[in-house]
């Protein structure tokens, strides 16, 4: 009777050990991280807002790579535990920097127009023939600033920010990550409230 219990005993310590090596099988964030960013091209000294998180696909366990880099916000799924890269894909950020260049071209053809006019003109409208930027009473690095100014430490590489219009009314959204952490947001233009604010650990 005592061989049986030591030999049950036995099996079970075994079958964890054996349970516990599978669970080891993990590459880990940072693994997942450099598996991206080679794939990508990148150092991570060539990166802004990258962040990792866990995240179970069908069963499988993978990590979901986020980072920007050269105005372009890519994102991977990389299986746990191997490495192998199940995904990728990239766009075009919309970041402060284009709003502001968007800005300037905006306020350029304002002048323009306003000299050959001699009248301000104070119904111009964008292509989508919504009222433009400069109809707003908070500009982009106003909203930029407030967004910022809530999460210390962070900075202009860490925002994505784009000025938005819904239900007649005009304001920004975007998104700080910083320090693992997510944080969206949306401000009105015109008033410089927060309409929405949320964080969530990555």
């Amino acid at each position: 009777m005592r061989k049986r219990i030591l030999s049950i005993f036995l099996f079970a310590v075994l079958l964890g050990t054996a349970t516990g090596c599978g669970r080891s099988s993990d590459i880990g964030k940072d693994k997942a991280a450099e598996t991206a960013l080679k794939d990508a091209g990148y150092t991570e000294a060539d990166i802004t807002r990258l962040h990792v998180t866990e995240d179970s696909d069908d069963g499988v366990q993978t990590y979901e790579v986020e980072f920007t880099a050269e105005n372009m916000e890519y994102k991977y799924e990389i299986q746990a535990s191997d490495g192998d890269i199940l995904s990728s894909s990239y766009e075009k950020m919309n970041t402060q920097y284009s709003m502001k260049q968007q800005d300037e071209s905006q306020k350029d053809a304002n002048q323009q127009k306003q000299e050959s006019s001699g009248q301000p003109d104070k119904t111009e409208q964008n292509d989508a023939g919504q009222p433009a930027q400069a109809d707003t009473q908070i500009t982009i690095e106003e909203a930029s600033r407030l967004a910022l100014d809530r999460v210390p430490g962070s900075s202009e590489k860490d925002l994505k920010i784009e000025l938005d219009y819904d239900d007649g009314i005009s304001k920004y959204e975007g998104d700080i990550v910083y320090n693992q952490t997510e944080y969206e947001f949306e401000i009105d233009a015109n008033t410089g409230n927060f309409l929405e604010w949320s964080e969530e650990r990555r």
